[in-house]
C-alpha cells in the first residue's frame, strides 16, 4: 500500500515542478536572455572597436546599450533613426566649425536655434523617429564642442564618432538578430490575443455594464488603453521581414476597430451608470432586456476554434439584425431619448463587436495558415496630435538650458565647461521624450550619483590592479554589463538606467591605453552632475503646465474639435478622430502632470468629446434625408458650436431647448429619420448626465 500512497504525491511535485519550469520560461528565462544579449553585444564592441583602434572605445559599449531592445524589430528601427541622426548632426557640425569657427556669437547663435529645432522636433515625433532628432541635436555637442579652439580636428571627431556608433549598432544589430531572436510579429500575435480574450470576458459580463459601481473605479474594463502603444509596435515591425504588409494591415485595422469598440463600451457604461442613478428601474430593465442576448451569444461560445469562431460570427450576424429592429417598451416620456441613446449605443457594440471579431479570426487564420478569409486593401491612417503649446515649451528648454551652460562655461573659464553643456543638453534632449520628465530628471540624478562611485570602483582599483589585456578587462566589466542589462528591463528604471549608462561610460577609462588621475575624474564626474542638474532645472522652471493648467488646455482642445466637427469636410474619417484624441490625452497625462483623478477625468472628456463629435458627424451626413425639418437641425448644430465655443449655463440652456424641439420636431414628422434622432438623443443625453464633458468645472489636481 506505501507505493500507492507515494505516487500520488510524487506525481503532484513533478506536475509543481513542471508549472514552476514553465512560469519560469515565460516571465524569467527572456530577461536572462536579454542580459546575456546586451552584455555579449557589449563586449563585442569593445574588442572591435579596440582591435580597429577606435578612439573611444566607450561610444560603441555605450551605443549598443541604447539601441539594444527585447526584440529584432526594435533594435533595427532604433539602430536605423539613431544612424540617421548621427549623420544630421556629424554633417551640422562639420557646416557649423566650417563657417562660424571665428565667429563665436553667431555660432553659438545657431547652435541654440538647431537645439531648439530638434528639442521641438524630438516632442512633435514619435516612436524612434523623435529619437533620431535627439540624436542630432546632442551628436552637434558631442563632435563640435570638443574642438571648437582646434577646428581642424573637427573631420577626424566626426569620423571617430560615426565609425563608433557604427561598431555599437552593428554589434547590437548582430547578437539580436543571431542569438535566440524574438520578433515583434509574435509579440503582437500574444498581444492581440491577450486583448481580444480580454475584450471577450468584459463584454460577455453583464454585471461589467449594469450594477452600481463607484465612479472611481478605474478598471471599468481590461482594454481601456494600448491603443497608441500597439499602434507604435506595429509601425516598428516594418524593419523585420517577418511582419509583411497584409500583417501589417490587419494589425492597423484591428488597432483602428479595437479603438472604435472600447469607445463605444465605455460610453454605454458611463451613460447606464448615469441612468441607474436617475431613471426608473424599468429603463434599467429594458436596456438589460435589450443587451442580454448578446451577452448570451458569447458566454455560449466554450473556446476559441475554427467551429466556435464561426458560430459565434452566425449568431452575432443574426443579432445585429434582430436588435436593430427592437422598438423601446413603454416608458416615462423624459426617459424615451435617456433609453433610445443608450439602446442605440447597445447596437453599435454588437456591430462593432461583430466586425471586431471577424477582423480577429480573419488575423489569426493568416497566422496559422496563411489563409486569407478577409482581404484588406485600404490602409489605416493613425493620426497625432502634438499641442503647439508643448512644442514651443520645448524649444525653449532645449535652446535655454544651452544658452545657460554656455553663459556658466564663458564667465567661469573652466575647461570641462563644455562636458556640463554636453550633458544638460543630451539630458534636456532624452528625458523630453519620456513619460514625467521631470521625475525621470530626478532618477536619472540618482543613477548618475551611483554611476559615480561604480567607475570610481573599476577605475582606481578593478582596472589597475586586475586586468592586463582586452580580455580580462573584458572579464571584470561583465558584471556591470549584466546589471546595466537588468536595469533596462524595468521600466520603473529608465531614468536612473540612463544616468548610471551615461555616467558610467563618460567616467570609466575603457580607452585603449589606461589613462587616469584622481583630480580629472573628479572634476569631469562634477561636470557631468552639473549638466544633469542644469536639466532639471530647466524642467522645473519651464515645465509644460501644472496640472490644472493641463486640464484647462485638453478641455480648450477638445471644445475646439467639437466646433470644429461643426463645419468639417464630410469625409472625415471617425478613426482619424479617435486616433488624434487619444494620442492627445496620452501626451498631455504623461508630459501635463496630471494625476491618476485628472487623467480619469480628461479620458471621460475625450470619451464625450468623441461621442459628441462622432454624433455631429453622422447627423451632417444624412441630413440631405431631411425635408422640413433640416433648417431645425441646422440651428440645433449652431447651438453646439455656440456652446463649445463660449461655454455658459445660459447657452446649454439654450443647446438643450433646441435638442428637444428638433427630437420632438423628428418624432412627429420624420418618424423614419430614427438615426438622426439616435444621435441627437445621444448629445442630449450626455449634456444631461453626470458624464464629464470637457468643460473645466472643478480642480481634480488636489
Amino acid at each position: 500500500m506505501l507505493p500507492s500512497k507515494v505516487m500520488p504525491s510524487s506525481q503532484s511535485l513533478a506536475i509543481s515542478v513542471k508549472n514552476t519550469f514553465e512560469e519560469w520560461l515565460v516571465k524569467d528565462a527572456p530577461t536572462l536572455i536579454y542580459m546575456a544579449k546586451a552584455t555579449i553585444a557589449a563586449l563585442l564592441a569593445m574588442f572591435v572597436s579596440m582591435t580597429l583602434t577606435l578612439a573611444d572605445p566607450r561610444t560603441a559599449m555605450f551605443t549598443t546599450f541604447i539601441v539594444m531592445q527585447p526584440q529584432s524589430g526594435l533594435v533595427f528601427s532604433k539602430s536605423y533613426y539613431r544612424v540617421l541622426g548621427t549623420i544630421a548632426g556629424v554633417i551640422m557640425s562639420v557646416l557649423m566649425i566650417g563657417a562660424f569657427a571665428q565667429e563665436p556669437k553667431l555660432f553659438i547663435f545657431f547652435f541654440a536655434i538647431w537645439i531648439g529645432i530638434t528639442t521641438a522636433a524630438g516632442v512633435k515625433y514619435r516612436n524612434f523617429q523623435s529619437y533620431g532628432f535627439v540624436l542630432a541635436g546632442y551628436t552637434l555637442c558631442i563632435v563640435a564642442l570638443p574642438v571648437i579652439e582646434q577646428p581642424m580636428e573637427i573631420f577626424q571627431i566626426a569620423t571617430s564618432r560615426f565609425s563608433e556608433v557604427m561598431v555599437g549598432i552593428l554589434c547590437a544589430t548582430v547578437v539580436s538578430e543571431v542569438l535566440f531572436p524574438r520578433k515583434l510579429s509574435d509579440s503582437l500575435l500574444s498581444s492581440e490575443r491577450e486583448r481580444f480574450e480580454n475584450v471577450f470576458a468584459s463584454l460577455g459580463n453583464i454585471s461589467s455594464l449594469f450594477g452600481a459601481q463607484d465612479t472611481k473605479d478605474v478598471d471599468v474594463v481590461k482594454f481601456s488603453s494600448g491603443v497608441v502603444g500597439v499602434h507604435a509596435i506595429a509601425v516598428n515591425s516594418v524593419f523585420e521581414s517577418a511582419t509583411d504588409k497584409r500583417n501589417r494591415l490587419y494589425l492597423e485595422q484591428l488597432n483602428l476597430e479595437f479603438m472604435h469598440l472600447s469607445t463605444t463600451f465605455h460610453s454605454l457604461k458611463n451613460i447606464i451608470r448615469d441612468i441607474e442613478l436617475r431613471a426608473s428601474a424599468s429603463t434599467v430593465d429594458a436596456l438589460k432586456e435589450l443587451y442580454t442576448p448578446f451577452a448570451k451569444v458569447l458566454q455560449s461560445i466554450p473556446k476559441f476554434n475554427d467551429a466556435g469562431f464561426v458560430d459565434m460570427l452566425n449568431q452575432l450576424k443574426e443579432l445585429k439584425e434582430s436588435t436593430h429592429s427592437q422598438v423601446p417598451i413603454n416608458l416615462k416620456s423624459d426617459e424615451y431619448d435617456t433609453f433610445n441613446s443608450a439602446a442605440y449605443l447597445v447596437t453599435r457594440v454588437v456591430e462593432e463587436y461583430f466586425i471586431y471579431a471577424n477582423s480577429y479570426y480573419a488575423y489569426i487564420k493568416l497566422k496559422s495558415s496563411g489563409k486569407v478569409s478577409k482581404e484588406l486593401t485600404r490602409v489605416v491612417r493613425f493620426k497625432t496630435h502634438t499641442d503647439n503649446v508643448l512644442v514651443a515649451l520645448a524649444a525653449l528648454r532645449g535652446s535655454g538650458v544651452l544658452l545657460v551652460t554656455m553663459a556658466f562655461w564663458l564667465l567661469s573659464g573652466w575647461k570641462y565647461g563644455t562636458l556640463t553643456i554636453t550633458m544638460s543638453v543630451v539630458i534636456g534632449l532624452l528625458i523630453g521624450t519620456l513619460p514625467r520628465p521631470l521625475d525621470a530628471v530626478m532618477n536619472f540624478l540618482k543613477g548618475a550619483v551611483s554611476a559615480a562611485f561604480v567607475a570610481a570602483l573599476y577605475d582606481f582599483y578593478i582596472v589597475p590592479e586586475y586586468t592586463t589585456d582586452v580580455y580580462t578587462l573584458g572579464l571584470v566589466i561583465i558584471p556591470v554589463f549584466a546589471f546595466v542589462g537588468w536595469m533596462t528591463t524595468r521600466p520603473k528604471w529608465t531614468g536612473f538606467s540612463l544616468g548610471f549608462v551615461f555616467l558610467f561610460f563618460s567616467q570609466s577609462s575603457f580607452d585603449l591605453y589606461y589613462k587616469i588621475d584622481p583630480t580629472t575624474f573628479m572634476e569631469t564626474t562634477i561636470a557631468s552632475l552639473l549638466g544633469v542638474s542644469f536639466a532639471g532645472a530647466a524642467y522645473i522652471l519651464v515645465n509644460f503646465w501644472s496640472c490644472s493648467l493641463s486640464q484647462r488646455r485638453v478641455a480648450k482642445v477638445l471644445r475646439g474639435q467639437i466646433v470644429y466637427l461643426c463645419n468639417a469636410p464630410l469625409n472625415l474619417q471617425r478613426g482619424s478622430l479617435e486616433s488624434l484624441g487619444r494620442d492627445m490625452i496620452q501626451q498631455f497625462s504623461t508630459q501635463g502632470r496630471l494625476n491618476n483623478r485628472s487623467s480619469r477625468l480628461v479620458y471621460e472628456w475625450l470619451l464625450t468629446t468623441l461621442e459628441i463629435g462622432g454624433a455631429i458627424m453622422r447627423i451632417r451626413k444624412n441630413l440631405n434625408r431631411l425635408e422640413a425639418e433640416c433648417k431645425l437641425v441646422d440651428q440645433t448644430l449652431e447651438a453646439i458650436k455656440e456652446y463649445f465655443q463660449t461655454p455658459t449655463e445660459a447657452l446649454k440652456q439654450t443647446l438643450l431647448d433646441s435638442l428637444e424641439s428638433t427630437i420632438k420636431s423628428l418624432h412627429v414628422k420624420q418618424k423614419e429619420e430614427i438615426h438622426i434622432i439616435a444621435q441627437l438623443s445621444l448629445i442630449k443625453t450626455i449634456l444631461l448626465s453626470r458624464v464629464s464633458i470637457p468643460v473645466f468645472k472643478e480642480d481634480s489636481c488636489r
